[in-house]
């Protein structure tokens, strides 16, 4: 996901601090922390898991499914070969820079 261990902390401090989710030790690794959904975390994930099914289906309602099936693997592809373009060491794309 290309995202810096301090970018993920200040992530996790934010959800943190609006009630979202909670930190705990490892129980056997002691430079690790845990990270688990609170109640209220595990709601508002329902909730947008909700919206965003709603969402699909607004977006997709005409769709036959074999043009789903075309879309997705079209979709796949053109994923795969953004994935091969980029560098894995430095996040830019080949030829760039």
């Amino acid at each position: 996901m290309r995202v810096t261990p301090r970018n993920v902390t200040g992530l996790v401090d934010g959800l943190e601090a609006d009630g979202l989710v909670a930190r705990a030790a490892h129980p056997t690794d002691r430079r690790a922390t845990l990270v688990s959904l609170t109640p209220r975390g595990a709601e508002v994930a329902a909730a947008m898991r909700r919206d965003q099914d709603g969402f699909a289906q607004l977006l997709f309602r005409d769709v036959s499914a074999r043009e789903l099936d075309a879309f997705v693997t079209m979709l796949d592809r053109i994923l795969g070969r953004i994935g091969e373009l980029m560098l894995p060491a430095t996040g830019t794309a080949h030829g760039a820079g």
